[in-house]
C-alpha cells in the first residue's frame, strides 16, 4: 500500500502536528500589548516582568536622587509560598530585598546611599541586575532578562567649593 499526498495535503498534516505540539506545551505570559517573554513555571517560583522607575536615575549637584528610585516585579508561585525576594546586581557586591506590596507584587527602594556608589562623575553608568526569587520549599527562580538599572551623575569637581 503506498500513500500519495499532494501540497495542500502535506501543508494540513503539518499544520495538525504543529497545532498537536503547540497544544501541549506550555504558554507564553503577555502583557497588554505585547509578550513579556517569561513562562509560569508548574513547580516553584516564577519572575515576571522586572522594572524600574525612574529608567535613568538622574542626581542632582548634591549626589541625590530626583525621584526615588523603586524596583517592582510580579513574582508568581502555584506550588508554594514566595518567602524571600532580592535585586541582586551582577559584577558589584550589590544585593537589596524587595518587600511585598501586593498580592504577586514585590518593590525595592534603591537608597540614596546605594545610588552614591553607583555614581560615576560626569557619566552615566548602566548597571545589571537580576531579581531572585525563594519560596518555602527551596526552589529558587531567577528574572529571565537583567534589569538595567542606570545612574546619571553631575561632574563631582563642581560640587568642591
Amino acid at each position: 500500500m503506498s500513500f500519495k499526498f499532494n501540497t495542500a495535503g502535506t501543508c494540513a498534516i503539518a499544520l495538525l502536528a504543529l497545532s498537536l505540539v503547540s497544544c501541549s506545551t506550555f504558554k507564553k505570559v503577555t502583557g497588554s500589548d505585547e509578550e513579556s517573554g517569561a513562562e509560569i513555571q508548574a513547580s516553584g517560583p516564577t519572575v515576571l516582568n522586572p522594572r524600574i522607575s525612574p529608567e535613568t536615575i538622574e542626581l542632582t549637584g548634591e549626589l541625590q536622587p530626583r525621584q526615588t528610585p523603586e524596583v517592582l516585579a510580579e513574582v508568581k508561585d502555584f506550588s508554594g509560598k514566595v518567602n524571600d525576594v532580592r535585586l541582586r546586581f551582577v559584577d558589584v557586591p550589590i544585593e537589596v530585598k524587595m518587600k511585598k506590596v501586593g498580592e504577586s507584587t514585590w518593590r525595592a527602594s534603591l537608597s540614596n546611599e546605594l545610588v552614591k556608589k553607583l555614581a560615576v562623575g560626569d557619566q552615566t553608568t548602566t548597571y545589571e541586575a537580576n531579581i531572585y526569587a525563594r519560596d518555602d520549599k527551596g526552589k529558587v527562580a531567577v528574572s529571565k532578562e537583567p534589569l538595567k538599572v542606570a545612574v546619571k551623575a553631575p561632574s563631582f569637581g563642581k560640587r568642591a567649593g
